[in-house]
Order: structure tokens, then C-alpha cells, then sequence
């Protein structure tokens, strides 16, 4: 008996075991009827038929194949892509190779592809995406860990779906099986396995670009439970952070105040009878780091969470207008300029940070333990 519940609370301590192969939604961001496949090598496959150039299409409420082999309509058509893999192509998506198995089907008319690959080389595909700025071999594997452990704790972000992640930045961003650069495979392969956990259970590993000095209690960003390993820590000596090295650490937006009337409107911060006439950082988060904005307009204060702004103003105006929560305010006549440091959300792990701490010699453990205090690795 005593024995059985020792068994048990080892069982519940550790991760489970996760999966093997992944399901990932590709084009996530882009609606389209119609794709062209392109057969990189000969060990491309619909069934027993071996395909050349072909095109997947919606007809109706399926899908169907037009090429030198046709098939369909069908509810859903699946191609084993092979070792070399098959690029994908089309008006308005950029052309990416992929590998493993890609299931065509239809949803609300436009054309839903699932690519169901082995985990260690959609991680491989992540790292080269997530952090092909960087060189240093340990900040790749910090990296490579911290994909790891948020594609081991969210993958059933999707399954109501039919998937596990999708492609974009709303998961992971993951541009299939081309270009993936040896630093990244590497990482992977040297770290397999390896999650981060707190207390037993897969940690929520948050990452981003640059923090600029001091990265974000997440509590300030989403509207989240707390986590312990998810605080605010320095990055490094002051004056000279670790992701300092980082291309455009600094940065300065003017924003008029008849662009922020259209976005605000846009957004739905203002009615369309009301113009932005002033912006001021109403609450602070860590310091240096915004939480709330208000909007003055000619009859009230509107509150903008900054997480809501920096997305809100990011999806209307480019991501390069408002590149973190860390600035400060300096009023003009009409307009209002924005003197900020960093570039991302900021919660957990630096990429440029990472980038510095291994320049400087730290390993990825130590990096890891870093941006993510009290967490420990496992393996999965």
C-alpha cells in the first residue's frame, strides 16, 4: 500500500507524457479558397498516387485536387509531403516548404491545412523563427526549452479545432521546414526533450524581443492568475542591460493626434463624433513600464489598458509604431511623442537578453533559471 502511494505521488508530480507529433494550423492569419502544392522530391504522396504540381481547391462544403492526378471533392484530402517535403504557394501567402503529413479541408469556405509533423522538428522550425536574430548556441537553447515547455503547456490551445497551434504569433510563429538554420536544430537536439516546470507541472514560458532593462510582472499585461516565475526581473547591470545589444533598443514614435483619432475610433476606445486630444500614462506597471493610458477627448478620459494599446495601435499603424510598454510621454502642440526602450510584452524570457547573458558566458540553465526564478528542468 505504502508503496502504491509513493507510485502516485511520483505520478503526480511529474509531467505527463506529452506527444510525439504536432498538429499545426497553417496560413492561420490568411483566408484563401485555393493553394498550390509543389513537389520538392519524388516521395510526395495522395494515398498510393504519387503527385506532381497540383492545386488544392473548396468546392462547396469540400475540397478537391486538380493536377496531373485529380481527386475529389472530398471532406478532407491528405498528402504525405516526404522527406524533402512539398511547397506550398499562392496569391497573397508566402511560398514555404513542409514536411510530414498535410490534411486539406474546408471551413466557412476557405481552405484550413493542418501539417502533423514530428515535435523536435516543428521546434526546430519555431527557434529558427522566434529567434533568427541571434547567434549565441546557449541563447538558442534557452530558446529551444522555452518553445518546448509552451508548446507541451498549450497544446490543446486548438483541439476544439481540430489542431494543436497555429503558425502565427497568437501561438508560435512557424514557417515550416525551410531555412531551418543549424544553431536552431542544434538547440534542439541538445536540449530534447527538456521542459521547464514550477512545482511539478509545465511552467507558462512566456518570451519576447528585448525587455529593455527590466522585463514585466505578466499580472500587468493579461489578466491572468499569478505566477511566481512570471515577475518582473532585472536584466542586468543598470545603464547596461543584457539586451542592450539589441538593433533598435531604443526607439521614438510621433503619433498626431488626427492618426490616434482614426485608430482610437477604429479601435473602439472613441465614438466616431469624438477626437483625441491629449494621451497621458495613467498607471505604471514596473517602473518604466506603462499599464494604463487615458485619451483625453473634447468631453471625457477614455482608460486603455497599454497592452489593448500597444496591440490596438500595433494592428492599425505596424508593430514598429508602439514596440513596447517601456516609454514616456512628451506632449506636443498636436501630437504626442513616445521615447521607449524595448520591443515585445515583456513578460519572461528576453530573446536579446538571452543573447547578452550568453555572450557574457552564462549557460542556458543559468539563462533559463533567470527570466523564469523558482522553475527547474525536466524532461518530458
Amino acid at each position: 500500500m505504502r508503496a502504491l502511494l509513493l507510485l502516485l505521488l511520483l505520478l503526480a508530480a511529474a509531467p505527463a507524457c506529452a506527444f510525439r507529433t504536432a498538429d499545426i494550423r497553417l496560413y492561420s492569419l490568411h483566408k484563401f479558397s485555393s493553394i498550390t502544392l509543389t513537389p520538392a522530391g519524388s516521395d510526395v504522396f495522395l494515398g498510393d498516387h504519387r503527385l506532381g504540381p497540383s492545386r488544392v481547391l473548396v468546392r462547396g462544403d469540400k475540397v478537391a485536387l486538380d493536377g496531373a492526378h485529380k481527386a475529389g471533392p472530398a471532406k478532407t484530402l491528405k498528402v504525405r509531403a516526404g522527406s524533402a517535403g512539398v511547397w506550398l504557394s499562392g496569391p497573397g501567402l508566402k511560398r514555404r516548404l513542409y514536411t510530414g503529413e498535410l490534411a486539406f479541408s474546408q471551413a466557412k469556405g476557405r481552405l484550413k491545412i493542418i501539417n502533423t509533423l514530428s515535435l523536435e522538428l516543428y521546434l526546430a522550425g519555431v527557434v529558427t523563427a522566434e529567434a533568427s536574430d541571434l547567434s549565441q548556441p546557449e541563447a538558442f537553447k534557452a530558446q529551444a526549452v522555452a518553445a518546448r515547455t509552451y508548446t507541451r503547456k498549450h497544446a490543446s490551445s486548438h483541439t476544439g479545432e481540430g489542431y494543436n497551434l497555429c503558425d502565427s504569433t497568437h501561438c508560435q510563429f512557424y514557417t515550416g521546414a525551410g531555412g531551418i538554420s543549424a544553431r536552431a536544430r542544434l538547440a534542439v537536439e541538445a536540449t530534447a526533450g527538456e521542459i521547464l516546470v514550477y512545482k511539478g507541472a509545465p511552467a507558462e514560458t512566456y518570451y519576447h524581443s528585448v525587455c529593455g532593462g527590466r522585463t514585466e510582472n505578466m499580472t500587468y499585461v493579461w489578466p491572468y492568475d499569478h505566477k511566481p516565475y512570471l515577475v518582473s526581473v532585472k536584466d542586468g547591470p543598470t545603464g547596461r542591460p543584457y539586451c542592450s545589444i539589441a538593433p533598435r533598443f531604443k526607439w521614438k514614435t510621433k503619433i498626431y493626434f488626427t492618426g490616434l483619432t482614426r485608430i482610437a475610433r477604429q479601435a473602439g476606445w472613441i465614438v466616431s463624433d469624438e477626437e483625441a486630444r491629449g494621451l497621458r500614462i495613467s498607471a505604471w506597471g514596473t517602473p518604466g513600464r506603462a499599464a494604463e493610458l487615458e485619451i483625453y477627448t473634447q468631453r471625457r478620459r477614455i482608460k486603455v489598458s497599454a497592452t489593448d494599446f500597444y496591440h490596438g495601435i500595433g494592428r492599425r499603424a505596424g508593430w514598429n509604431a508602439v514596440r513596447s510598454s517601456n516609454f514616456r510621454l512628451i506632449q506636443g502642440g498636436d501630437h504626442v511623442l513616445l521615447d521607449g526602450v524595448g520591443n515585445g510584452h515583456g513578460v519572461g524570457l528576453c530573446q536579446w537578453g538571452a543573447e547578452g547573458m550568453a555572450r557574457k558566458g552564462f549557460k542556458y540553465r543559468d539563462i533559463l533559471r533567470h527570466y523564469y526564478p523558482g522553475t527547474e528542468i525536466a524532461h518530458d
